[in-house]
């Protein structure tokens, strides 16, 4: 059978494609028709019509759960493109008829989820409190190819130096250059040296980012650069919760971006070791998909984020919500 765009356009329907995107993002037959609100056994004729369709099976069903064939792979693909302008349809529609509302859908890393997010997410919150705005925290590794498809809006975070080279389908808007610190608990016998140097902490104990992650790759140069090894005594851990704890031996020292940190300092819980020079970690940004028009409530989330960065830049106190 030879397809064609007006006998796929007949046949298939949005909402085949929706269950067949939530079965295999949940794994399961079952979670995906929790999920969807739908009985099991709705849901799995709703596969067998799209694999009857497509003359081919779609799913592989195994023991621990249900994947895409190749030709799967192919069809999501596709479909989280299609709902992701669904998506953004319902949003300018919802717009249009009620006012502002919908969903926005933000890939993120832990060095722009601290402060700015948060910020933006308050002003979102003051302007339009009917939009819900959904997180999701990864490396950019999976952020890009989620961005790419359309599983997330926008992705704020670190600009990495290949970045055009990792996806061409997208485009940065730069928020502002992140600094790092390297901090430990506030009663570290190294606070007492000032300048310390990057030499003097090399024999305590560290807490580095994981090695997949762009913070690990800045640490490993920044020791490489000061004629260090990376140190023996290491931890490798993206939670935040986690390193603060464990800082608070007072031996424990982390690497971590400026935002990240500002809130602990201030809270009384780390201090930063004054090295004689600022470490630049490089550029926060705002991803998008360039080929993607984004809806009402991922364009107010963006004017959000300006809102949160321009706030910050200028010292001004959150503004308050008008009663």
């Amino acid at each position: 059978m030879k397809f064609t765009t007006q006998s796929i356009a007949r046949k298939l329907k949005f909402h085949q494609l929706v269950v067949f995107e939530q079965v295999l993002q949940s794994g399961s037959l079952v979670r995906a028709s929790q999920a969807l609100n739908l009985t099991q056994p709705a849901v799995t004729k709703i596969i067998h019509e799209l694999e009857s369709y497509f003359e081919a099976p779609l799913l592989v069903r195994s023991n621990r759960g249900v994947s895409a064939t190749e030709l799967g792979q192919v069809v999501v693909q596709r479909a989280k493109s299609l709902l992701a302008e669904l998506r953004a349809l319902t949003d300018e529609v919802n717009a249009f008829q009620e006012g502002t509302s919908g969903q926005v859908m933000v890939g993120t890393l832990i060095s722009a989820s601290t402060s700015l997010l948060p910020r933006a997410i308050q002003l979102l919150k003051q302007r339009a409190p009917g939009v819900l705005v959904s997180l999701r925290v990864g490396q950019m590794d999976q952020l890009f190819p989620a961005l790419a498809v359309g599983d997330v809006d926008l992705v704020v975070g670190r600009v990495p130096d290949d970045w055009h080279r990792r996806s061409e389908s997208l485009e940065v808007d730069v928020l502002y250059r992140e600094d790092l610190s390297i901090v430990a608990g506030v009663h570290h016998p190294l606070h007492q040296q000032t300048p310390v140097s990057l030499a003097h902490l090399h024999a305590y104990p560290w807490v580095l980012p994981t090695r997949d992650s762009l913070l690990r790759r800045t640490a490993d140069r920044l020791f490489a650069d000061n004629g260090l090894p990376t140190p023996d005594n290491v931890a490798e851990s993206l939670s935040i919760l986690t390193n603060i704890t464990l800082m608070q031996d007072q031996r424990t020292v982390a690497l971590m971006p400026y935002e990240a940190s500002l809130q602990f300092i201030q809270a009384g819980m780390l201090q930063a070791f004054d090295l004689g020079t600022p470490l630049q970690f490089g550029d926060i940004g705002c991803f998008y998909a360039a080929q993607r028009n984004l809806g009402p409530a991922a364009r107010l989330f963006r004017e959000c984020l300006d809102l949160a960065r321009a706030e910050s830049d200028s010292g001004q106190a959150p503004i308050q919500a008008s009663p």
